[in-house]
């Protein structure tokens, strides 16, 4: 089975409330994007438009390996489209206020499976079970990209007191931007940690270049690298901090699972096994279909209470399993590393679900899902579950 083995097998357009209104000062268009991500092309086009990236709004990132469609908006942007190798950039009008994920109401997706041999009233089944039941709602790999390489969360070394680790997982491993003029200057620090003045040339934005000269008239100490961390970039810090986050949820809906009893099947992904179900049980799926678990954060309350199902239980075990007490001891001192809070839904229900056989080995499944949600995994409990009767 092969998802995203050509770039035309992943199309997604995004869903928001914003459209020309005829007058404003934004200027309001469709950002069409071929295997580049949405970063890298936001910088192309200030690049190219002698303006900031912070000019730039916009709703979300988009995968790169994919024909992805998304709005952004420039205040007193050209009334012009732009054409380029990697994006075309169509102007559709003025309007009155600038993109944002408030305004992203979901995505459309059209993908492709290849290498797929089904049996089409098997597969079927799938798809009427998904349509009914949903499937867990976990953050997939995309949400994990700075921990790619090294499969460990800088957020959690802050926690723990490991200050130089956490400082190297951010710098020299991840990047505040996935972009390649970052390349060398990671790599010089994987090569060089410890002798900054060798990489101080790569550095590309100003807090990275602060932070180099810092360490390098500071004596190396558990305190230098504390305090160094505080010129880290605020929301690179909250960002990491995110996908920290994210990974617990991951397994508190896992835990969740377990604990309701509800039989499941595996899927791998970056940082281990994510659980699925096909079918629930009637007073099981009482309880998990509107079950909405917040992300992990200091704050918690937990007001709900779940026969066979203590939230506030699930939530300082998993914590314990990180090396922390408990759920209140997810806090650290430095500023910008914060970890808020919302509800998240354990199950996610994609709307307008279609399939389409193309070949004997090839089939389209066609979906809308609400913002926050990934494609990804719809794809992967069809074809996975279809795998594991």
């Amino acid at each position: 089975m092969k998802i995203k083995e050509k770039l035309e097998d992943f199309v997604v357009s995004e869903i928001a409330d914003i459209y020309p209104e005829g007058k404003g000062e934004y200027s309001l268009y469709m950002l069409k994007k071929l295997n580049i991500s949405t970063w890298d092309a936001l910088g192309k086009i200030a690049k190219k438009l002698r303006i900031s990236m912070d000019s730039i709004n916009y709703g979300g990132l988009k995968d790169k390996k994919a024909i992805a469609h998304q709005f952004i908006t420039i205040k007193g942007g050209p009334k012009r489209d732009i054409k380029e190798k990697e994006f075309e950039l169509i102007y559709l009008g003025k309007t009155t206020k600038p993109m944002s994920k408030d305004l992203l109401i979901g995505n459309k997706f059209e993908i492709i499976v290849r290498d797929f041999q089904i049996e089409e009233k098997k597969f079927d089944r799938e798809v009427e079970l998904v349509r009914k039941f949903g499937l867990s709602n976990y953050f997939n790999e995309q949400r994990f990209g700075s921990i790619k390489s090294s499969k460990e969360f800088a957020a959690k070394e802050i926690i723990l007191g490991n200050y130089e680790r956490a400082l190297y997982l951010m710098m020299a491993e991840g990047s505040a931007v996935d972009i390649e003029k970052t390349r060398k200057f990671r790599d010089c620090l994987k090569k060089h940690w410890g002798n900054f003045e060798k990489c101080l040339e790569f550095a590309k934005v100003n807090w990275e270049k602060n932070l180099l000269n810092f360490l390098i008239t500071h004596k190396p100490s558990k305190r230098t690298f504390k305090r160094a961390l505080n010129l880290v970039d605020k929301e690179y810090l909250f960002f990491l901090g995110n996908a920290y986050q994210s990974y617990l949820w991951n397994e508190v809906l896992k835990e969740v699972i377990l604990r309701l009893e509800i039989p499941y099947f595996e899927i791998s992904y970056l940082l281990g096994k994510l659980f699925f179900y096909k079918e629930v049980p009637a007073d099981k799926w009482e309880i998990l279909k509107n079950l909405k678990l917040p992300l992990p954060s200091p704050k918690l309350k937990f007001k709900e209470k779940f026969e066979n199902l203590n939230l506030e239980e699930i939530y300082n075990e998993i914590c314990k399993r990180e090396g922390l007490d408990n759920i209140k001891n997810l806090r650290s001192f430095i500023k910008g590393l914060i970890f808020k809070t919302y509800p998240r839904p354990a199950v996610i229900f994609p709307e307008k679900l279609e399939w389409e056989k193309l070949d004997n080995t090839t089939i389209k499944i066609k979906f809308t899902l609400e913002k926050g949600a990934y494609a990804t995994l719809v794809v992967k409990r069809l074809c996975y579950g279809y795998q594991n009767p």
